[in-house]
């Protein structure tokens, strides 16, 4: 079936080896003297029929062009151009035709190389091309958004043409221009049609050329929309879940997605459940408020993705690799533990000393302080005031004062002034006592 928008293949400078080169009169009928024109020729072998067409087309413009008439010319023509089976079907399908009721092969004529031809289209096109590609024109033939109306009209005229070249096709295969027109309108949107008829304005009643310029005129009123738009307004054409039409498209087109699980978002086509930054972010969030995460690791979901995980590979190389990740885990938590235990021991010894030193630095005060509180009990009133009088005293000598004081303490006491010292104190505990 030949479509509308024809496909696009490799040129002449692209790839120069599947072309001939030939070179043609301009004017049919002139001599050899008179200029010439180079036609390149794509090599037919077991091709489409549309390249089967343009193989056809070009041959008759060679015949014409340099006025080849004979059948013999005719035939090296075609055998230059076809290749493979397609020239095998038409060397088969010559042969038959030269001979004769009686077994003799007759010379080549234009008539016989046109039957051999047609041979070779009955093996490279479908069968029932014509009734086929006549009922989808009259049926489903649409315009293709890339193309403007007219030229879809060129596109539906081209179609026309070569269903002569069809097997078992003639000129009275064509469609007529009635019938062209009507093609045309029902290959044209639903909105563009109920606009005719409003309008009142019946196609068929009208040429082609008419109908072309009712769809300008639509097109032209549709680009201006198009850009009155704003961007808001194009990027925002989503369907009612929140995704766009082409989002199914994509995700139809690729044929690995959702070969990942995670027990936070089940199968998708990024990661697994390891490397989600959601349960990370969500792990940081509750470690940071000093709380727990609610989603932990079960073995279920271990189990559902190590069984997606060896869906592409044996399930013994998947869980070697868990083993191999937790033995390195396992090692790593052994030598921060080792390196815990020495300072460990290191703190608790410091804090046995500590508690030593506390409890040798109390001990003697707690004896001092109980010593002054039986002597305060036992004193008198008059003692306390001589005592609170002297420490006054001590409160109001300047510190030159004292250290002059302890100096003639230590001359006093042949230089120790820890004696002069016990000998107040004892001075004290005798007044206290008297």
């Amino acid at each position: 079936m030949l479509p509308l928008v024809l496909d696009k293949l490799p040129s002449i400078d692209e790839d120069k080896s599947h072309f001939l080169s030939f070179e043609l009169m301009t004017r049919v009928g002139q001599p050899a003297t008179s200029t010439k024109y180079k036609k390149h020729v794509r090599k037919f072998e077991e091709g489409t029929p549309q390249q089967w067409i343009d193989v056809l087309r070009d041959m008759e413009e060679i015949w014409t062009q340099n006025s080849v008439n004979g059948g013999t010319d005719r035939a090296s023509t075609v055998r230059a151009v076809v290749r493979g089976e397609s020239l095998t079907s038409f060397e088969a399908a010559l042969q038959e035709a030269r001979m004769d009721e009686a077994g003799l092969e007759q010379q080549i004529t234009p008539e016989m190389v046109q039957e051999a031809l047609e041979a070779v289209s009955t093996s490279v096109f479908p069968h029932r091309a014509l009734e086929i590609q006549k009922l989808w024109m009259n049926r489903r033939m649409f315009k293709p958004a890339a193309l403007t109306t007219r030229q879809t009209a060129a596109a539906i005229n081209r179609l026309n043409n070569a269903l002569p070249l069809f097997p078992m096709g003639t000129d009275a295969s064509k469609f007529s221009d009635v019938e062209l027109v009507g093609l045309l309108e029902w290959s044209l949107p639903p909105a563009w049609r109920t606009k005719f008829d409003l309008d009142g304005y019946v196609p068929t009643l009208g040429s082609r050329a008419r109908l072309i310029e009712a769809c300008e005129a639509i097109e032209r009123n549709i680009v201006e929309t198009e850009e009155t738009k704003t961007p808001t307004e194009k990027n925002n054409k989503k369907r009612k879940n929140g995704k766009k039409p082409n989002d199914d498209k994509k995700n139809d087109a690729n044929p690995n997605k959702n070969k990942y699980y995670c027990s936070e978002h089940g199968k998708n086509p990024s990661h697994v459940t390891a490397d989600c930054y959601t349960i990370k972010n969500r792990a940081k969030a509750a470690g940071s408020q000093g709380g727990k995460s609610n989603h932990s690791f079960s073995n279920k979901t271990f189990r559902k993705e190590v069984n997606l995980l060896s869906k592409k590979t044996s399930k013994k190389k998947v869980l070697d690799m868990y083993a191999s990740a937790v033995q390195r885990e396992q090692k790593k938590l052994l030598k921060k533990s080792a390196k815990r235990k020495p300072r460990e021991e290191i703190s608790e010894s410091s804090d046995e000393d500590s508690d030593m030193s506390v409890q040798m630095i109390e001990s003697p005060k707690s004896t001092i302080r109980t010593t002054k509180s039986k002597t305060r009990s036992n004193r008198d009133p008059e003692v306390e005031i001589a005592r609170k009088k002297k420490r006054a005293e001590k409160a109001d000598t300047l510190p030159e004062e004292k250290t002059y004081q302890q100096t003639v303490k230590w001359l006093a006491n042949e230089g120790s002034p820890v004696q002069g010292e016990k000998t107040e104190s004892s001075e004290e505990e005798s007044s206290a006592s008297a």
